[in-house]
């Protein structure tokens, strides 16, 4: 469906892969909350220097629970894009599903809905055989995968073996620059 095109983009997950996924319940709620993995912002940088437009896709089932309401979740996104963009490494989108996992929803991963979503709000012209979903759960494969995309499987033991749905595995989005 996307294959021709000029764009090539990073699809990208957000907790565990951008930032460190906090302990608890697991989310970020608030952006005083918020850290980076180190090396994230440089790997941006890197990527948007390389060509590739950033797009953020995650589920984000915390607002579903409760746990948030959707203006915070948009505070959070709102400074990421700023920090991100103040470093050189702008975010095109941020697309995110804010469902519970029982709700059977199409936006969120595995489906590939966040996805499509990104691809025509955004109006991308997508080239899939540079395109690529970055995530570290299964469900990003999944989601990456149904939409016809690579996908980079971000895992601390980087052996493809115990990763065989993704097209590639690194430890971090730091190393995963390195193998675009």
């Amino acid at each position: 469906m996307y294959t021709d095109g000029q764009d090539k983009v990073a699809f990208l997950d957000r907790d565990g892969v951008i930032n460190e996924t906090p302990g608890g319940h697991g989310y970020v709620t608030a952006w005083e909350q918020f850290r980076f993995i180190d090396g994230a912002l440089d790997a941006l940088r890197t990527l948007k220097g390389k060509g590739y437009r950033l797009v953020v896709v995650t589920n984000q089932q915390g607002v579903g629970k409760g746990l948030m309401d959707i203006g915070a979740l948009e505070t959070i996104h709102r400074n990421l894009r700023a920090c991100c963009a103040r470093h050189g490494a702008a975010i095109d989108g941020v697309f995110s599903c804010p469902h519970r996992a029982s709700d059977g929803c199409n936006c969120r991963k595995p489906r590939p809905g966040l996805i499509h979503q990104a691809i025509r709000k955004l109006g991308l012209d997508l080239d899939l055989a540079r395109s690529w979903l970055i995530g570290d759960s299964p469900r990003d494969m999944e989601a990456g995968a149904a939409a016809g995309l690579n996908t980079l499987f971000i895992a601390p033991i980087a052996d493809s073996a115990l990763h065989p749905a993704a097209s590639a595995v690194a430890p971090s989005l730091a190393d995963a620059v390195k193998l675009l």
